[in-house]
């Protein structure tokens, strides 16, 4: 981490991105002058000395010279093996250093390398074959000529497996043919889980077979310090930029559609092109990208093993209900279920929904076989089991050297999350018809949004406030969410709530004999095996996860309880502040001994308290957590609404205003009176990219323009919300600006 010059780095490679390259960078030392890298088993290290600076040169002395390495760099010294005459600077340890690791100086003797006669930028290596010219044509704007080195055959890295690309009509009919012509061989007999496993292996091999057979797989000008060249490069640099100004100006004039300036809006949250710092995890460093892969699978998805897990979840139950589930399922709703969803990525089989979509009238049928099978039996096939999981950086997180900053994406297949859709709709529409989860209990259920919630629970907090109470917040998440999930447990859950065996039976085939491999830059990890959790990304593992943590608003104050997926919030009500945090402190209490009980834990860093009253506090009791005491915030967020103590929602309005005016702008940057996209595309994305944003939870807080007496609710009062809607009011103008070729002095009752 560096933050002024005497600390920044002052070396730098670049290494150009190509799949037969694999680059890591090593660090046997901390220092900014030497940058080790390895790409294709070869060690590339980048030395800078200044001048008689010790520390840089000690350090490459100190270092163990491996294999295959290059060593090339400034090294300000000079000695008789490159230049003839004094050895200076510790010329002489130099050329003993190398002659003591076999290291052979690949530059020509008294061939200089600046301006200047000197021979200062040495190569050195133990590779044969390897050789450096001095290219004093090349210009880098630099007082050093380049030193070209060109090394002996490097083994290129071996070539991940690319994603499949089926997309002209004369592959899509060439695929359609393929396929048709396998599904002859597709097996008929689907009555045991073995023979459900060899169904679905061969319709994701016939489908990937098919697909893979159509894989769609310097500037140079002459050095020189004259006038007339410094006016050349000048004349050479303003046209660069004319001709790139000309090219985004003809690009954002050519865009007609929605999608076109959607594509814009996402360049404002580009990612930068840099390679990920090492990843830390406790004490140990990791650095090469497989290193890195496997610690971040370790860290994200095995930090739990199925120790706390129960021998038999198949014991005697008294469920206090009798779920209907029925085994049969008709064509309509598997191709609903496969087909009704967006192109999203494929997994390991490389089937997407759109090669399903151009096959489905030759296979739809065997799919119905295949999940009807599943779901009367109780089995999940083992090709729909393995996942292969993208590492990508959480959005808005700087220190990349911890896992907490990187998410997993599992990309599961295709055709086996239809069935997992399949079933988790069935899942949810069957809670709520049958009251399995509580009223205030939301995420993978119909009717009920995270927005929904938070409405409820200001409504309480309202509601407390027009009797005269105070309310205290607790919001708590659950840690690892999906990873907490144990086999036997959920079975035994499933089982006490009242759903039939043969569901019960897909659940714990569903969550047994997992594996993942993990996808992370240019490298994959092989596939192992994963020991309890939920998948991510599967459609059915919210439901699932809602059910599992049921019980937990089953607990004292069942009406004070909400929740959303992991997210958990509990509401106190008392006459006093303190009464209010000794309750909240209670619920905490036993909500920590049943987790303790169940396998599932509360994160303590994550809880955050509130207090809301009508009038000031004049104390601000802690909330404990165990051991730790949580002291109220000045602005609480839960489910992407900021609530403050009175409910004034002024944070709240000021933070969502800022990021829709950030996107306004970027907007309104693309065009002008005389260039730009037409009004009509970036009107569609002023409605879809910064409305959303701008109106974010308005439901929750807006209450129109009159709202009732705290003391009498049957009579109005003016709303106090209206400096709220000038702050709105702001950003909206920026975005019909953006929208309308219009002067910056236009008045804004004219854009109205």
């Amino acid at each position: 981490m560096w933050n002024s010059n005497d600390t920044r780095p002052r070396v730098m490679t670049y290494v150009r991105r190509d799949p037969r390259l694999l680059a890591d960078q090593i660090r046997p030392f901390q220092t900014r002058d030497v940058l080790w890298l390895t790409i294709n088993g070869m060690t590339v290290v980048n030395f800078y000395r200044q001048n008689d600076e010790k520390d840089a040169l000690n350090t490459l002395l100190r270092w163990p010279v491996p294999e295959r390495c290059l060593v090339a760099g400034d090294f300000n010294a000079r000695h008789r093996s490159w230049q003839t005459g004094q050895a200076t600077n510790r010329g002489q340890e130099i050329a003993g250093w190398a002659s003591d690791n076999d290291l052979d100086l690949l530059n020509t003797l008294d061939v200089p390398t600046n301006p200047y006669g000197n021979t200062i930028d040495l190569a050195f290596t133990n590779m044969p074959l390897a050789k450096a010219t001095v290219e004093d044509h090349l210009a880098t704007s630099s007082d050093h000529f380049t030193l070209s080195l060109t090394l002996p055959y490097v083994r290129p890295a071996p070539l991940q497996p690319g994603k499949v690309r089926v997309t002209t009509e004369d592959e899509l009919k060439r695929f359609v043919e393929i396929v048709e012509f396998g599904a002859t061989e597709v097996p008929q007999a689907d009555s045991t889980p073995a023979e459900l496993d060899e169904l679905a292996f061969a319709l994701t091999e016939e489908c990937a077979g098919a697909a893979a057979a159509f894989r769609a797989i310097r500037r140079i000008y002459p050095r020189g310090f004259n006038q007339d060249v410094q006016m050349a490069k000048r004349g050479l640099h303003r046209m660069v930029r004319r001709a790139k100004r000309q090219y985004w100006r003809n690009l954002i004039d050519s865009f007609s559609s929605s999608g076109a300036v959607y594509k814009a809006v996402r360049w404002l949250k580009s990612p930068g092109p840099f390679q990920p710092p090492p990843l830390q995890v406790d004490d140990i460093v990791y650095e090469t990208q497989m290193d890195k892969a496997n610690a971040l699978r370790r860290a994200t998805l095995e930090r739990r093993t199925s120790d706390e897990d129960i021998v038999n979840p198949w014991t005697s139950v008294c469920p206090p209900r009798s779920i209907q589930f029925s085994p049969e399922i008709s064509l309509d709703e598997v191709q609903y279920a496969t087909l009704n969803t967006g192109n999203t990525s494929p997994g390991s089989d490389n089937i997407t929904v759109d090669l399903l979509k151009t096959v489905w009238h030759i296979v739809g049928t065997h799919v119905r076989r295949l999940f009807e099978g599943c779901l009367s039996i109780g089995h999940h096939p083992k090709p729909f089991k393995e996942a292969e999981v993208v590492m990508i950086a959480k959005p808005g997180r700087r220190d990349l050297t911890s896992p907490r900053a990187w998410r997993p994406i599992p990309l599961l297949s295709c055709l086996g999350k239809g069935l997992e859709r399949l079933i988790a709709r069935r899942l949810a529409w069957a809670a709520v018809h049958y009251n399995v989860l509580h009223p205030q209990q939301t995420g993978a259920l119909p009717k009920r949004s995270a927005t929904d919630l938070v409405t409820a629970l200001i409504h309480d907090i309202e509601l407390a406030f027009a009797h005269k109470k105070v309310a205290t917040l607790v919001t708590m998440d659950i840690q690892g969410a999906f990873d907490t999930v144990m086999r036997n447990r959920l079975v035994l859950r499933l089982r006490k709530q009242g759903w039939p065996d043969h569901l019960v039976r897909w659940a714990e085939s569903f969550m047994g004999d997992r594996s993942a491999r993990v996808r992370y830059q240019d490298t994959i990890t092989p596939f192992t095996p994963l020991q309890c959790g939920l998948p991510q990304g599967s459609p059915v593992s919210p439901i699932l996860f809602l059910l599992y943590t049921e019980p937990i608003y089953q607990l004292c104050n069942p009406q004070g309880h909400f929740g959303y997926a992991d997210d958990t919030a509990i509401l106190s009500i008392g006459d006093t502040v303190d009464e209010a945090t000794a309750a909240a402190s209670g619920s905490i209490d036993e909500m920590v001994r049943w987790s303790a009980a169940n396998g599932v834990s509360f994160d303590p860093k994550t809880t955050e308290v509130m207090h809301f009253s009508r009038s000031k506090l004049r104390t601000a009791p802690a909330v404990r957590h165990g051991d730790i005491e949580k002291h109220p915030e000045s602005a609480l967020r839960w489910l992407g609404i900021w609530l403050d103590s009175r409910l004034s929602f002024r944070i709240h309005v000021e933070k969502w205003a800022a990021k829709a005016q950030a996107v306004a702008y970027h907007l309104r940057g693309l065009t002008n009176t005389k260039h730009g996209p037409l009004p009509a595309a970036v009107r569609s994305a002023v409605r879809a990219c910064i409305e959303p944003v701008l109106l974010h939870g308005s439901s929750a807080w807006y209450p129109g323009t009159s709202r009732p007496r705290w003391n009498q609710l049957t009579k109005d009062l003016p709303s106090s919300n209206q400096n709220l809607i000038q702050r709105m009011t702001k950003a909206m103008n920026q975005a019909m600006r953006a929208i309308l070729p219009v002067w910056k002095t236009t008045p804004i009752a004219a854009l109205h």
